[in-house]
């Protein structure tokens, strides 16, 4: 019976950095972004690119995400997106979402009220 030998190197565990970078938007257009060229429409959806939108569909459901894009058929696409099918109750998550813009009855960026945040004093 032969002898076998096993070498390697332990793997430390990484740690978190310890001042995480925030959701950062990248883009397959980059020469686009911040043109001075752009209607007014599109300068107001790329302000809105990694904010939190707050959309209810015609079934009533309420679908909550990061806004990842749009397309001609106002078709949006969501990261990181939560349903809600009744207010109050614990939400669904799904993940990546595509809304038709067909289904879309209302949309607004869903941001914290200042005076309830616990850093306000």
């Amino acid at each position: 019976m032969t002898e076998l030998s096993i070498t390697g190197q332990q793997v430390l565990p990484q740690t978190p950095p310890t001042n995480p970078e925030p959701f950062r938007i990248t883009t397959n257009a980059p020469h686009q972004m911040n043109d001075a060229s752009l209607t007014p429409g599109r300068k107001k959806l790329q302000k809105w690119l990694g904010r939190v939108l707050r959309i209810v569909i015609t079934d009533g459901r309420v679908l909550v995400g990061f806004f990842n894009c749009t397309d001609r058929d106002a078709n949006i696409v969501l990261s990181m997106c939560a349903e809600y099918l009744v207010e109050g109750q614990e939400p669904r998550l799904l993940g990546n979402v595509m809304v038709p813009g067909k289904h879309i009855v209302s949309l607004n960026i869903d941001e914290p009220d200042p005076q309830s945040s616990l850093l306000v004093q």
